[in-house]
């Protein structure tokens, strides 16, 4: 058994608790225009603005209620409005058109379109750089990416990408603009100073949509037809893992005050959330097949456009940020030496040791709750397959371990007297150590996280 495994398990008693699996959410959403593509939200007028593609119009819609306040015709409604960005301060609409080629801007407050300008011939998505005040638009015949100065609304820069400039993402700390190229295995990084292309990465998946977690300072990435979300470190340009989920990931989004990523599956009418740690803390179940979304900066309210259906929907999950979130991944990964039933058996039984007044057991049963464990706790049967693959690999092992913190943390949880006890910090790793048990209630804590969960099998 690895380390990481065993991690999941102890780490959900440790830290507060939010799971994964279907989470509760309230949806509630409105009819607009035909196919809409996009969605953002102007958090201090408290609009949402959605592009609709086949109506040529952009819907307003208040966030708080739900219903449309108005109707803006682009170009009396000979458009196709793709994509938008919000200059939040001034409370312009930049948005795209994939036919024309025309960016258009629109007043926020009035719903007035001050200005179309036809820049390009297939234009598709947009950034702001909120720092330097420029537009970064990805142009899908002419693979470029154009750099609009607000100021006087001229393209000072066009930069040829080799193929596809899909999506765009914006680090606001580092003034760096990444491109997913969809169509290669390549995103490509502008320097937001010089407007010049200073690197490609190759995440190992073909890019399509892109967000970034600037707090933390990763890129996740999409891939169309992968069945995982790509993390890549951004201080080493590096893949650090992969999040595994069903293949049809549209779009990302991430509230850079909480540090929740949510992602958008059309396949499965799924919305994945993240937490900052990059953990899969929910999944929510919604209506119509999600695709462009924004997260409320200031509610757990997601805003999602879902084309197929021709609606905006707007999602309340049930989640509280913590400082300390755990690892909420599933809690079996591929193992096939290990049996799924008897690794949630071993939190059951966990649960039926005295508990400390102090501890928080609400957090213990809604764990099991939400896990849906079931069955007689197996104390002989787990510490055998905790064996098992101890004795695999047992000769690569050391005779010695040091023990990791979270035992101590794990084994204080159920016992008010190891507080005022000395505390080993190594444990032999001789096999006499790892006995099965007959019963939970009779063991010392301390002994099932060093000795039941032997520690040396994870060295």
């Amino acid at each position: 058994m690895n380390a990481y495994r065993l991690f999941i398990i102890s780490s959900a008693f440790f830290g507060l608790v939010a799971l994964s699996g279907n989470a509760f959410a309230i949806q509630d959403t409105v009819k607009v225009g035909d196919f809409p593509r996009d969605i953002d939200f102007d958090p201090k007028l408290n609009n949402l603005y959605v592009p609709n593609y086949e109506s040529g119009t952009i819907s307003i819609i208040d966030a708080s209620t739900m219903i449309i306040k108005d109707t803006v015709i682009i170009n009396e409604g000979n458009s196709n409005p793709t994509r938008i960005a919000i200059d939040y301060k001034q409370h312009l609409i930049y948005v795209t058109d994939k036919i024309s080629g025309i960016l258009s801007v629109i007043d926020g407050i009035n719903g007035k379109v001050i200005k179309s300008i036809k820049i390009g011939e297939s234009l598709w998505d947009i950034a702001l750089n909120e720092n330097n005040k420029k537009l970064y638009i990805s142009d899908l015949i002419k693979n470029e990416i154009m750099i609009l100065d607000t100021e006087n609304f001229e393209v000072i820069k066009s930069i040829f990408i080799n193929s596809s400039p899909w999506a765009i993402t914006i680090n606001q700390n580092t003034d760096k603009t990444y491109v997913a190229s969809g169509t290669s295995e390549a995103i490509h990084i502008i320097d937001g100073n010089t407007d010049e292309l200073i690197n490609d990465i190759n995440p190992g998946v073909k890019p399509w949509g892109l967000s970034i977690n600037e707090k933390t300072n990763v890129l996740y990435i999409t891939s169309w037809d992968s069945n995982a979300i790509t993390v890549l470190d951004l201080q080493n340009e590096q893949v650090i893992f992969e999040i595994p989920i069903t293949s049809g990931a549209w779009q990302m989004n991430t509230n850079q005050n909480n540090g929740i990523t949510t992602i958008s599956n059309e396949h499965s009418n799924e919305l994945y959330l993240l937490d900052e740690n990059s953990k899969k803390i929910q999944t929510i179940s919604v209506f119509d097949s999600p695709q462009s979304m924004i997260i409320s900066p200031t509610a757990n309210i997601i805003y999602v456009a879902n084309p197929l259906s021709n609606s905006i929907s707007a999602v309340s999950y049930d989640y509280d940020h913590y400082t300390l979130t755990p690892i909420i991944e599933e809690v079996i990964s591929n193992n096939n030496s290990v049996n799924d039933e008897l690794i949630l058996e071993v939190i059951e039984g966990i649960s039926n040791i005295p508990q400390r007044e102090d501890i928080d057991t609400d957090m213990i049963s809604g764990l099991l709750k939400n896990l849906g464990v079931t069955g007689e706790f197996d104390g002989n049967g787990i510490a055998r397959i905790l064996l098992d693959d101890y004795n695999k690999k047992k000769e690569l092992q050391p005779k010695t371990a040091v023990i990791p913190t979270w035992t101590m943390d794990l084994a204080m949880m159920f016992s008010n007297d190891l507080e005022n006890k000395p505390q080993p910090k190594e444990i032999n790793c001789d096999e006499e150590f790892f006995f099965p048990i007959n019963d939970i209630d009779k063991v010392n804590p301390y002994e099932i996280w060093v000795n039941i969960l032997p520690i040396c099998a994870l060295s």
